[in-house]
């Protein structure tokens, strides 16, 4: 019983993650790019996804990862993607292959980019010589003739 309960929840777990446009939008990319291919040889073979889809009230949020499999080598795909409404706009797509740097993806698809930066002010050029202000003098304590008198409730003894 506890066996059919667990292969049950596996199953319904990986088809809810197979269902997701995020998910269906990165196989479709990883199967055609041709890095990929080359990589990994073709067909691609998609594992069982591992991760997390999580949506409420139209917003979602997926972490997935899959392995892949190829006559020349295996690796594995990893997606990480938004939802507002119906829309999943990937935030990152990568077939990571032992050996050989990730292979990115997110270029091909317009991903989520980062907000532009304001670009910094230009330097000012240091101060010229004759504009700078000379350094101020030590400044040392009064000495007791040029101490003010004491006020208040200060009382010598």
């Amino acid at each position: 019983m506890c066996g059919c309960l667990g292969a049950f929840v596996a199953y319904f777990v990986t088809s809810t993650i197979k269902s997701t446009d995020a998910y269906q939008q990165a196989v479709a990319l990883v199967t055609a790019n041709p890095e990929v291919q080359e990589a990994l040889g073709t067909p691609i073979d998609f594992g069982w996804p591992r991760g997390s889809v999580n949506t409420t009230n139209g917003e979602g949020r997926a972490s997935i990862s899959v392995p892949l499999e190829g006559p020349k080598a295996s690796g594995t795909m990893r997606v990480e993607a938004l939802a507002e409404g119906e829309t999943w706009t990937l935030d990152l797509l990568q077939v990571e292959v032992p050996g050989r740097p990730a292979i990115d993806l997110l270029d091909q698809v317009g991903g989520r980019q980062d907000p532009e930066l304001e670009p910094l002010p230009d330097e000012e050029p240091p101060p010229l010589e004759e504009d700078m202000i000379p350094p101020e003098e030590e400044v040392l304590p009064p000495t007791e003739e040029e101490a003010p008198a004491k006020k208040g409730s200060e009382i010598d003894l």
